[in-house]
């Protein structure tokens, strides 16, 4: 069904037609693996389904991105990591967007730049969030759509609590949230980071996202320890995580006598509790931890259904 709203309808009148639509259309359908990307307003998420990699038709289409911006090497050792099995796309943010969380730009238009990656190959990026960057590429900008999106090698571990800020797993939610299975990989920061080892950790959650596949609304994150590979101690699948945050306001004053403000402090600690994520790496494994979209709170969902929430009758005026 094409939605044909009346551009002189009233906001009221507009809101009633949105409601009588969302109405008739019940719960959201996953569209049909196969259907047409015309048929759904946008480009295809998915076009094949998981399965061994030597036995797919064609070689899968991987969307490469990541927060720290379209010149990172971690983005550039992700992509060369999944080369070998599949045709990659790089779609990155302009500059460094690190912890924008799911921002999304709707107040002003966005530009594309084709670039040229470390590699020779070619890549674009946009003067937006992670979140921008995925969703052009799942509104047609390629035409085409994808079978995986990974986000990252990001500078710096996104374990527990952090993935609320996290604009590199903020990019593999918004590919999950267009139908899209994805990953979000992450690795302890140090001064002059080595990516061997997490370009190995993405190639095999590449690998097995492809042939196994994600159920709407999951993602995966991976987090890898700043070691050398002969000293990682494998690989864990996780729970995530708390993290302990030590940030502090830090007031100065301009030469105009203006104070202004940073947030700082230490880097963020955490509760090494095992069987999470952050226990994990802090003992030199990688941790992969599965995310789910749906945040209901069941427990307080149960609850609530218990408390009085009648409206009651309205205030009489004056």
């Amino acid at each position: 069904m094409t939605e044909r709203t009346d551009p002189g309808a009233s906001p009221e009148r507009s809101r009633v037609e949105r409601r009588a639509l969302d109405r008739e259309r019940g719960e959201p359908v996953t569209p049909e693996r196969g259907e047409s990307a015309a048929a759904r307003g946008g480009a295809q998420a998915r076009r094949q389904s998981p399965r061994p990699l030597d036995e797919w038709p064609s070689r899968p289409r991987i969307l490469v991105t990541n927060d720290d911006g379209i010149e990172s090497r971690g983005l550039l050792a992700l992509k060369r990591a999944l080369d070998p099995i599949g045709e990659t796309f790089v779609v990155a943010p302009e500059t460094n967007q690190s912890a924008v969380g799911h921002q999304k730009t709707l107040m002003r238009p966005l530009r594309v730049r084709e670039r040229t990656l470390g590699d020779g190959s070619t890549g674009w990026s946009v003067d937006g969030s992670p979140t921008d960057a995925v969703s052009l590429a799942f509104l047609g900008y390629f035409s085409h759509g994808f079978d995986l999106v990974a986000a990252g090698i990001n500078y710096g571990a996104n374990l527990g609590d952090d993935i609320t800020y996290s604009g590199t797993v903020s990019a593999a939610m918004e590919a999950v949230i267009n139908g899209c299975p994805a990953f979000a990989i992450s690795q302890e920061y140090y001064e002059h980071p080595d990516f061997t080892l997490a370009a190995r950790a993405a190639a095999i959650a590449a690998r097995n996202v492809l042939e196994h596949g994600l159920s709407a609304g999951e993602l995966i994150n991976v987090n890898v320890p700043a070691v050398r590979e002969d000293e990682c101690e494998g690989i864990e699948v996780t729970r995530l995580g708390k993290r302990i945050y030590q940030d502090e306001l830090i007031q100065r004053v301009d030469p105009r006598g203006i104070p202004y403000y940073w947030i700082g402090g230490p880097p963020p600690s955490g509760l090494a509790v095992p069987g999470t994520d952050f226990h994990a790496v802090v003992n030199r494994r990688i941790a992969v931890t599965p995310i789910h979209l749906d945040l209901t709170g069941r427990l307080l969902l149960k609850r609530l259904r218990t408390w009085r929430w009648e409206l009651g009758d309205a205030p009489e005026d004056g």
